[in-house]
């Protein structure tokens, strides 16, 4: 998968251009939301303090995912 698809699917399922980190952890099916703040947002600026943007979230997830 590509960047540009996940930053797709963010935006479907927001509904918007920015996703908090609890729809994040909903979105990756972990209720964690420490978690997903530690291993996807540490690094990314955030508006008031809560919402991301979703191609920098993207970005995040793509640079950690696995390939085989």
């Amino acid at each position: 998968m590509i960047r540009a698809d996940i930053a797709n699917e963010l935006r479907r399922y927001t509904g918007r251009g920015t996703i908090r980190a609890s729809e994040l952890a909903a979105f990756l099916g972990d209720k964690n939301v420490s978690r997903i703040r530690t291993r996807y947002l540490k690094e990314l600026e955030s508006i008031d303090g809560k919402q991301y943007l979703i191609p920098d979230v993207a970005k995040s997830l793509k640079e950690k995912c696995v390939t085989r």
